[in-house]
């Protein structure tokens, strides 16, 4: 149970601190994956700032959580992950992002793999006998 929270004490700080930028300095974090700040993308940005700064709350209150719960968040963490990712990657190919967007994607492609082992790992622990 150490790697699920771990997994979610660390996704509690990226959400943190992204939606922290995303709050403060939604230009500067539009311009790395070259996207033009105006002022509708900077509303946008700021409210999904302030989404995921809830969320790394959220996160926190979780990481010592139950076997059920850890099982939940991390189910939830993966498919942010790679659904975000998704995302990502088809805004990259119409030409909406750049290249910038690729890295990070298989990043977080990976750490929603990571999340979703964690999910077996969290299952097979709590009905293993003691």
């Amino acid at each position: 149970m150490r790697l699920a929270a771990a997994l979610i004490r660390a996704s509690s700080v990226i959400f943190g601190v992204v939606g922290l930028g995303y709050l403060l300095v939604p230009a500067a974090m539009l311009s790395i994956v070259g996207i033009d700040s105006v002022a509708t993308t900077d509303f946008l940005m700021r409210t999904e700032g302030v989404a995921l700064f809830t969320g790394a709350g959220f996160l926190w209150a979780a990481r010592d959580g139950r076997p059920d719960q850890l099982r939940l968040v991390l189910a939830a963490l993966a498919g942010y992950y790679v659904l975000g990712s998704i995302v990502d990657l088809q805004a990259f190919t119409k030409g909406i992002v750049g290249p910038a967007s690729v890295p990070s994607a298989v990043v977080r492609i990976a750490l929603g793999s990571v999340c979703a082992l964690a999910v077996v790992r969290v299952i097979r622990e709590s009905v293993a006998p003691a």
